[in-house]
């Protein structure tokens, strides 16, 4: 197979931007569960509504971990040639360092998608009306393929290509060092 140009995400790259697109939107569902659940409880207290939005907020990050982490484990055991020799075999329950990696840079991935594709939405689309209508490619699963949702796929995989860059050169660098000594 023909090597790609580095300013073309990999494959690896759009499929982790496709499989994190459908993670979040399950992740969205549930969050959406538990607030509709818990709207009564949020009511009683405002402290209880801002913990319960930080949790939300923050709550991506866990998941693609954990997700990352178990993702791993099964891959290991059934298709054990498709893991790097770079990175570390992961083990146990909890997540590794790698993990949270992954869902640390998910998370900002999808941040910086959300800003990306809402600001190309509003100064491109004409047919822009509320900003409810924007951020339905992150609430719940209406459908897939809007324009905003293709324009966050797009500016994912382009973040997962420049993350791969960024490990090999990482890798390179480290493996000169280590030669040199």
């Amino acid at each position: 197979m023909q090597k790609l140009p580095s300013w073309i995400p990999n494959p690896n790259a759009w499929m982790s931007a496709i499989l994190l697109l459908l993670l979040i939107r399950g992740i969205s569902a549930v969050i959406n569960i538990i607030f509709q659940m818990g709207e009564s409880l949020m009511e009683i207290s405002p402290k209880i509504r801002i913990v319960l939005y930080f949790c939300a907020l923050l709550s991506p990050i866990l998941v693609i971990a954990v997700v990352h982490h178990w993702l791993h484990i099964f891959l290991d055991r059934f298709f054990p040639n498709t893991r790097s020799p770079e990175i570390e075999t992961p083990q146990g329950f909890f997540p590794g360092l790698m993990s949270w990696w992954e869902g640390f840079y998910g998370w900002g991935a999808i941040a910086l998608a959300l800003l990306i594709s809402t600001t190309v939405t509003i100064i491109f689309l004409p047919s822009f009306n509320s900003l409810s209508q924007l951020l339905d490619w992150w609430d719940e699963v209406k459908s897939f393929f809007t324009v905003p949702m293709l324009i966050s796929l797009v500016t994912i995989a382009y973040l997962y290509q420049l993350e791969h860059l960024v490990r090999q050169h990482l890798i390179s660098v480290g493996s000169a060092i280590n030669s040199r000594e």
